[in-house]
């Protein structure tokens, strides 16, 4: 099972330096195999297509983002609106490679785009929500419903601020990231400006 799982990371591994090449959107699944080494029918034990790969690959880049954001936070001593920046920040810096978001952007792959962006939002609204919970906690925070404030934060990050999907100026994300601000902070009943860093920071 174990060498079956180095073959298939071995495949989107290849791929994912195809990719670095500007190789992997109109490469080939013959092109893929001959990266990683191994025959083209090989690729078929583990993938039926190259849109199958492409999708495991997108969905291994998110969950490597997402774990590490939970094991920094799970190392953090921060009260829960420091966690919330901290988990902001390092979520909005980390790394998915131009080609891969180009790709995902293309009219033809928003079958995998729009997994993608479900993936972000199923798996970090709970992370968002413990947030809330401990905050509750601490009496930093007042909420009667963490979880439905959570998967709403993340639906506006994940949908409105997609770049792919709309093409906002900086002025306008300047000014929905304040107002998204504002509606948390009234729902968290916690002062105003305490989530400042949302629109502060520069990436």
């Amino acid at each position: 099972m174990v060498k079956n799982m180095n073959k298939r990371d071995l495949i989107l591994d290849s791929l994912e330096d195809l990719l670095t090449e500007e190789k992997g959107a109109s490469c080939s699944v013959r092109e893929i195999a001959q990266k990683a080494g191994i025959a083209k029918g090989g690729i078929y034990y583990y993938f039926q297509s190259k849109e199958e790969i492409f999708d495991a690959l997108v969905e291994r880049t998110y969950h490597s983002i997402i774990l590490q954001c939970q094991e920094l936070l799970n190392q953090s001593q921060d009260n829960a609106i420091q966690k919330l920046n901290l988990l902001y920040t390092y979520y909005r810096t980390s790394f998915v490679s131009s080609q891969l978001d180009e790709y995902l952007h293309q009219p033809q792959n928003a079958y995998i785009h729009q997994k993608s962006l479900a993936k972000i939002l199923l798996s970090l609204s709970p992370i968002v929500s413990q947030i809330i919970k401990e905050g509750i906690q601490e009496g930093l925070l007042h909420c009667d419903f963490p979880d439905e404030i959570s998967q709403i934060i993340l639906s506006i990050f994940c949908f409105l601020l997609d770049p792919g999907i709309f093409t906002w100026s900086p002025l306008q994300v300047q000014n929905q990231l304040k107002m998204l601000a504002t509606l948390i902070e009234n729902g968290l009943h916690i002062p105003e400006k305490s989530l400042s860093f949302f629109y502060q920071t520069n990436f």
